[in-house]
């Protein structure tokens, strides 16, 4: 049959025949939104599809197959009835309830993904000597050497035996004495952490004033005969208690402090009421030179620069140009006092040799003695200047050392695993020091330790602080109990201590620390790291990296002193940081221990497992139950949230800080932001924590101009300020360069004692 047209049959189905929209016209970005718009229901919900026929497939029919939806990994598996973790699912399409507003929060899985570390498992570690290794900082024999051998007077040995509890005189105090007090003399004084170095000064310092007589001839009103210099506050004040033990059997001899942080008019009063040994930060003490009459140094015969490669580090050198300028423009002007050296003897203290000491030395030194600290003695006489050769710097070999290898999902649970651990058992560890590279850090992981609102299963409840001595009224909280490092026989004390905390609660921190007689663990930035001779330390924990080798030495120095046994262990993420072993090997001593490799598995076996607390349970359960619970807190509680993303910012920055020779080691394009995050118990992505060095949200882009003003007052307040590496707010990639330029030339110069980190 003839057709007058042409039929042409579509199969549109049975649903009605809509033309598809053509977006034409505007931006880009307006088209592409109105084609999201268009697949989205009004709700921001996909459109339903439905389902293919039987024996179709989705590729047939042209549509993407069905989503599964997402659990935990934990989360019971019972047709998913319910999950550990409430946030898991937030925002959701959960058909058994309503849907949150909530964002999105993924819980990850600590023990997927996990890079692999680059040195092998079965590595077995280096052999240990069966004989017991001899303490290189050690006192030595009583019967051999004594005090009043090496020139001191009969009554400051005694006082130093019966008061003090000091039997015998360590190497470098031996070599230090036996030379200061004889000679009038410039000196380089160099030995290892803990061997004893104040002291080596102190003591021919004293005896030469002691020897002038009693009261009658020399008192408060003498004038200033001796000042001696510290890079920080703490160690001022440290040597200021060792210095006041020693006065103690010769009351007519008066010391005191200057320091910052302190108001100056006291200062004032007690510059104005006399001193004959002043103990001083090199800020502090240029400022009262110039502006304080009152302060004559006509008179001083001592100048001592303690920690002088720190001194040269933290920018010190135009202070203590200024302070020997003063110096040596009073000299005509001395007089003269039978028994005390006609000219000023400097006294240079370093445990390095490097390029900045001996360019210290240069400024500072004249004709200068080295004296060493080796257990052999004695005092190398240079030809007027110190010696170009840099000798080797190592821990005492009394230290066992040793790293682990962790994963950075897995930082923040295997630190608690190792304190749980190390506090286990009673009288086992009495204290010990975690060292950590910013205050932010420092603050969030105190308040995780010292967390109370919430007691969960394996933590134990802890009795409130009944410690003596309290911070000062109006001071904040650095310390508290740690429920989550403590067991129901061994209750655990947890303090904080940076360079941004008052000066008062720096002072009160330090000192309920020293006293503790609970088992107590202080966490710290590298304030801590110099000269401090904190008592009972058992073990050292670097949590973050140092950023240098030196630093990295004087960190372990804190234990181990004296002769007393101590461990140190450093934290490393697998991959390019595991080269620094090579370094911690240098920094060894040839007579110490081997160094002994652990990892993340083995420390949370110990810490979480059946010979840990939380017995009976299955070590990764309980691993992952005390995770999930830290993230529950930080998401629940917003000022803990903001402090958790402030330090995980912090740390970044300040892991761009390593020194150029150790940036292939610590390398920031190694650094997976999404598992550090982990180990600050965020769920956010990195994106969305504004994260240093990634491509800027289009928040932070359309940022207002007032905003940009105020992040730019506050990055110069901060840097200002010389504070530990914390920066509230966010910024771009350009700005989080110039911020890590601006911490890294800190660290080498231009930092101030009075809010040193």
């Amino acid at each position: 049959m003839a057709e007058d047209e042409l039929l042409v049959n579509f199969d549109i189905g049975d649903a009605p025949f809509k033309a598809k929209a053509a977006f034409t016209g505007g931006s880009w970005k307006a088209r592409l939104t109105a084609k999201k718009s268009a697949q989205y229901n009004r709700d921001g919900k996909p459109k339903r599809r439905e389902a293919p026929s039987s024996g179709a497939n989705n590729a047939e029919v042209g549509e993407r197959p069905a989503k599964k939806q997402r659990f935990d990994e934990y989360e019971a598996p019972q047709a998913h009835s319910r999950s550990l973790d409430p946030y898991a699912r937030q925002g959701g399409n959960d058909r058994r309830g309503p849907v949150s507003k909530k964002p999105l929060q993924i819980v990850s899985s600590l023990f997927s993904f996990n890079p692999e570390s680059k040195t092998a498992k079965d590595q077995k570690p280096e052999e240990e000597s069966t004989e017991p290794t001899l303490p290189s900082n050690a006192p030595l024999d009583p019967a051999l050497e004594t005090f009043t051998s090496l020139g001191l007077s009969a009554q400051l040995a005694r006082h130093l035996l019966e008061k003090l509890e000091i039997k015998a005189p360590t190497a470098i105090q031996k070599a230090a004495i036996t030379q200061l007090v004889k000679e009038d003399t410039d000196a380089f004084l160099q030995a290892e952490t803990g061997s004893g170095k104040t002291l080596a000064y102190l003591l021919p310092i004293v005896q030469r004033l002691m020897s002038l007589g009693s009261e009658d001839k020399i008192h408060r009103d003498s004038g200033l005969f001796a000042i001696v210099l510290a890079p920080t506050r703490e160690l001022s004040k440290q040597i200021s208690v060792v210095l006041e033990g020693l006065l103690r059997c010769a009351n007519w001899l008066v010391s005191g402090t200057v320091l910052g942080g302190e108001k100056k008019k006291s200062e004032k009063a007690r510059l104005r009421k006399g001193l004959n040994i002043l103990i001083a930060t090199p800020g502090r003490l240029a400022d009262h030179l110039e502006h304080t009459e009152v302060l004559d140094v006509r008179n001083v015969r001592w100048l001592v620069l303690d920690e002088g490669d720190r001194l040269m580090e933290l920018g010190f050198e135009q202070d203590i140009e200024k302070i020997l300028a003063k110096l040596n423009s009073g000299a005509g002007r001395r007089t003269k006092i039978a028994g005390l050296p006609d000219k000023r003897n400097t006294i240079l203290c370093s445990a390095t040799m490097k390029t900045n000491v001996q360019k210290l030395g240069e400024i500072s030194l004249k004709d200068a003695v080295h004296i060493q600290g080796e257990r052999t003695g004695g005092a190398d006489e240079q030809s007027g200047e110190i010696a170009k050769t840099e000798r080797s710097f190592s821990a005492p070999a009394q230290l066992k050392q040793s790293y682990a290898v962790v994963p950075a999902k897995l930082r923040l649970v295997s630190l608690t695993a190792m304190l749980r651990r190390a506090f286990a058992r009673k009288g086992s560890v009495m204290k010990t020091i975690v060292f950590i590279s910013c205050a932010d850090s420092v603050d969030f992981h105190f308040e995780v330790f010292a967390r109370t609102a919430e007691q969960k299963e394996g933590d134990v409840k802890v009795e409130e602080d009944t410690t003596p001595e309290k911070p000062p009224p109006g001071g904040e909280k650095t310390f508290a109990a740690a429920p989550s490092l403590s067991s129901k026989e061994n209750k655990v004390r947890v303090f904080r201590l940076h360079g941004s905390l008052p000066q008062a609660s720096r002072t009160a921190t330090l000192n309920t620390f020293a006293k503790c007689t609970d088992p107590a663990v202080l966490i710290c930035t590298d304030v801590a790291s110099r000269g401090l001779d904190l008592p009972n330390v058992d073990l050292v924990i670097e949590y973050d990296p140092p950023f240098n080798r030196e630093e990295h030495l004087h960190r372990i120095g804190r234990t181990a002193r004296a002769g007393k046994d101590g461990r140190a262990v450093i934290f490393l993420q697998p991959g390019t940081e595991e080269g620094y072993v090579d370094i911690l090997k240098e920094g060894r001593n040839e007579e110490g221990s081997g160094l002994n490799r652990h990892d993340s598995a083995d420390i949370l076996k110990k810490g979480f497992g059946s010979a840990g607390i939380g017995a009976g349970k299955d070590w990764e359960e309980k691993t992952t139950e005390w995770q999930l619970e830290v993230e529950r807190w930080v998401l629940e509680n917003p000022p803990f949230l903001e402090q958790a993303r402030r330090a995980y910012q912090s740390h970044i920055r300040a892991y761009a800080t390593h020194i150029a020779p150790e940036r292939h080691i610590f390398d920031m394009q190694s650094l997976h932001l999404g598992h550090l995050a982990k180990a600050f118990a965020l769920r956010d992505k990195p994106g969305s924590i504004k994260v240093p060095g990634l491509r800027p949200s289009q928040n932070s882009m359309n940022a207002s101009r007032a905003d940009r003003k105020a992040n730019a007052r506050t990055s110069a307040k901060m840097k200002s300020s010389g504070a530990d590496h914390e920066l509230p707010g966010a910024v771009d990639s350009e700005e989080a360069k110039r911020i890590m330029r601006a911490k890294a030339k800190m660290q080498s110069a231009g930092a101030s004692e009075f809010n040193l980190g």
